[in-house]
């Protein structure tokens, strides 16, 4: 798998918990996304399927990279999934992260309300997500996966059986490698 962060969002600069919105790249963020493209594309990089959040920042920047290469007419239709959504913040979706760091974290950790998915929810959905890529594709299908940095660490930490908070967070547009 190729694991793409979304470019840039307006959300992302404001520095606003996006969660499920839908996230509007902005003019540096697509750009991001056309640079990764061209490097994945002049690396030789060739996948199989792009598989994408259903979230429009992370199916914009999917499309971007397949434009590049020709076209879902030549990677196919981007195949969309909520599994690899950005963390739910329920009702504080939309809230400035300060604002949010400074109603809801205190004595070293966050205490948000009980409608926002947890670290155990968004591990669980990581191991999810590969049964998923496991379940549908061969395994010698090269798949770009876009999606969104937190739930790209929590797909990784499932991955190698860790603690999110020891893989690496992602900048806009940023590509990884994954072995299932």
């Amino acid at each position: 798998m190729i694991l793409v962060r979304h470019g840039e969002t307006v959300e992302n600069k404001l520095r606003i918990l996006q969660g499920h919105l839908p996230g509007r790249l902005t003019s540096c963020g697509l750009e991001q996304v056309a640079q990764t493209a061209r490097r994945l594309k002049e690396s030789g990089v060739v996948f199989d399927q792009i598989v994408s959040s259903d979230l429009q920042r992370a199916l914009q920047s999917a499309a971007i990279i397949a434009s590049e290469y020709g076209g879902e007419e030549v990677v196919g239709a981007i195949v969309k999934t909520e599994l690899l959504r950005e963390r739910n913040w329920g009702e504080y979706t939309g809230m400035p992260i300060d604002e949010a760091r400074d109603k809801f974290y205190y004595d070293g950790a966050w205490h948000f309300p009980g409608d926002y998915e947890t670290e155990e929810m968004l591990y669980q959905r990581g191991r999810d997500v590969l049964d998923y890529f496991r379940a549908n594709f061969s395994e010698d299908a090269t798949i770009l996966v876009v999606s969104h940095g937190l739930m790209l660490r929590y797909l990784i930490a499932a991955r190698f059986q860790c603690a999110f908070r020891e893989v690496t967070p992602f900048v806009n547009a940023e590509a990884r490698e994954l072995t299932l």
